[in-house]
């Protein structure tokens, strides 16, 4: 599953969470762990994702052997 960054704008903190791509966050859990009135979080467009090949041959070198 993926994880997606979001933001409470009660407290603006970003917090992340793992879902379903077909689900969606209706509640803060910040703002219902604080007992507050909660709302729909914001999500937000994460720029920190990175792929990495681990291994030997194609992976390491960009070529196969």
């Amino acid at each position: 599953m993926p994880i997606y960054l979001y933001i409470c704008e009660t407290f603006n903190r970003e917090f992340e969470t793992q879902h379903s791509i077909k689900e969606e966050l209706k509640e803060c859990p910040l703002c219902k762990e604080a007992n507050l009135p909660t709302h729909q979080p914001k999500r937000l467009i994460s720029g920190g994702t990175s792929f990495q090949l681990m291994g030997s041959g194609w992976a390491s070198s960009g070529y196969s052997k």
